[in-house]
Formats: C-alpha cells, structure tokens, sequence
C-alpha cells in the first residue's frame, strides 16, 4: 500500500499533519501582519509621536494645554541632567530631599559663620589683658582718719591719690600705734572683689575699730600717735615709707580686738563692719 494512503487512514498521523499545516499557516499570517504594520507606520504621517525628538526648550515656551504659564518648569541645570531627547526627571522625594539638604548646609554654614563671629569677638574681648596700675607711694597719698559716730570706736582712713598719675591701693594698709612693732591685724571678711584704683584727685577708704564696744577685748590702753603705710601688690613691705596721721582729738582708746578693714572704694563700704 502506498504510503500517504497508510498516513491518510492513520487518524493519529493525519492529525499531526493538520496541526502542522496549521501552525505553518499562522506563522505566514504574523509576519504578512508585521509587514503590513511597518509599511502602514511608515506612511501614516498623523503617526510622529516616537520618532519626533524631545525639545525641553519649545515644551517649556508653551506650557501647558490651558494656556497658563508652567511655573514649574525645570532650571536648566535640571534639564541638562535628563539627557538629550529623554523625559524631563520627576521632581519628587530624592530631588526634594537633595534641596533640603543644600538648604541645611547653608544655613548650618551661616551659623557657623555667625558662631565663629560670636567666637572671635569673645576671644578679644577676654584676651584683653587687666590693666594694672603702679601701687600707690605713701609719699604721694593724703592720708587722713576722720572719727565716726556709728559704729562707736571706729575710725575712717582716707587715702586720696594728690600726684598726677594712677595708681593702685593694694590690700589692706599696715597701721601701727604709738610704734607698735606689728601693724594692727586686717579685717579678712572685708576683701574686695577688685583692687581699688584711684585716679588723680579720687579716694579710697579703709574702716579701724580701735576697740569692741561690749568690752571682750583686752589689754588696752590710750594712743597718740598712728603711722601709716602702703603695701604693695604682693603684700611684702612698703610703697613710700610711712606717713604719720594725726589722730582725732589727740589719742584713742585701742585694746587687742582692734581691726583695720581692706581699702574699698566707697566710704560705706568700710563702715558696714
């Protein structure tokens, strides 16, 4: 028996040459419609759309359909970065975020800036040395004790700068009476913030309890005399000598509880101890 007779009465074979036949039958129609397709894209000129290039420009110059100006249009340097014929780069979270940042850093170095400002004026300012004056000499200072009322048995020192220069009163004067080998103890809770400086003409002040008015202190007796020196800036002996300061009325009562407070600047100050 011929053999395509064989093929023809065998079902199974027949329906493997139908679907053969078929498969061929497809494949020519795909590709007769992808050449249709091409020739059709090719022709139609309504169809510009992927072949016409991407112009940031002119799309920008019209804005959009409505006719309003875009006002978010890209800045050029945002455009540069799409790439040539590409689509203009959406302006969402990364973009805003990398904005955000350059707006920090500025701010931060405007701050820095302000803060290095803040910073080197502190520093001339407090690189500012003190200025320190010469000790006041004994020679050149009128020294006089004025009797005081209240409190009882006190006296004020007044010390007044009469030479043409300034000049600085250093802790606490050394008082000696009737010669006494070792200057009248100092008042330690009387000690100023600062040094007293006086200019030409000005004074500073120093309080003397000669003796306690409830009577506690002990071995006293009358005074005629009353010397007084200045010590200088490290407390070690004295600027001047020693100027002799007449006491009120002649003579004062001083027992051991008598004290001699630091030069202050106001008058007040020596008397409140």
């Amino acid at each position: 028996m011929p053999r395509s007779l064989s093929q023809a009465s065998n079902p199974r074979t027949a329906r493997a040459v139908r679907r053969r036949t078929l498969r061929i039958a497809a494949a020519g129609l795909t590709a007769v419609a992808a050449l249709t397709l091409t020739a059709c894209g090719q022709d139609n000129p309504l169809r510009t759309g992927a072949a016409k290039p991407y112009t940031p420009a002119q799309q920008d110059a019209k804005g959009p359909a409505d006719g309003t100006p875009d006002t978010t249009a890209d800045t050029p340097a945002t455009v540069g970065s799409a790439g040539q014929g590409g689509a203009r780069p959406d302006r969402g979270g990364a973009e805003q975020a990398s904005a955000k940042g350059w707006g920090d850093t500025a701010a931060g170095s405007r701050a820095g800036s302000r803060a290095g400002s803040r910073a080197q004026g502190a520093g001339r300012v407090g690189s500012a040395p003190a200025v320190r004056h010469s000790a006041c000499d004994a020679a050149k200072i009128r020294i006089v004790a004025q009797p005081l009322k209240r409190p009882v048995n006190h006296l004020l020192l007044v010390a007044t700068n009469t030479s043409g220069a300034t000049c600085d009163l250093y802790l606490a004067p050394y008082l000696r009476f009737d010669g006494a080998q070792a200057p009248l103890a100092e008042l330690p809770d009387s000690k100023p913030q600062s040094v007293v400086t006086l200019a030409p003409g000005q004074s500073g002040y120093a309080g003397v309890m000669t003796s306690s008015a409830d009577g506690s202190g002990h071995h006293g007796r009358t005074m005629t005399s009353l010397s007084v020196s200045l010590p200088g800036r490290d407390g070690k002996g004295s600027i001047g000598g020693s100027a002799a300061v007449p006491i009120p009325g002649g003579s004062v009562y001083v027992d051991d509880s008598a004290w001699v407070t630091y030069w202050q600047s106001d008058a007040n100050e020596a008397t409140t101890w």
